[in-house]
């Protein structure tokens, strides 16, 4: 699915129209909206499939976000015994 498609099935999905997605999401022309419902409806079930794969990514990446980059130096250097700031 094109960039904003995600945003337009799912605005799709609580009843706004194409307009009132287009007023919502600026950047994405009405042809565009039109275009990503067009190619959503033709292919429901594949889109649906990888909505639902992403949803379930995003909630098993907020349950365990991943450690950054500071996070494990501050916790290497207090291993090591050196103060944290």
């Amino acid at each position: 699915m094109h960039p904003g498609g995600h945003e337009v099935v799912d605005n799709h999905g609580r009843g706004w129209s194409a307009e009132k997605t287009v007023r919502h999401w600026p950047y994405l022309s009405l042809a565009e909206v039109h275009a990503a419902l067009t190619f959503y409806h033709d292919q429901r079930d594949e889109v649906e499939q990888e909505m639902e794969s992403e949803a379930a990514e995003v909630e098993l990446l907020r349950r365990s976000p991943p450690e950054s980059p500071l996070l494990k130096r501050l916790r290497a250097l207090k291993a090591q015994g050196n103060p944290v700031p």
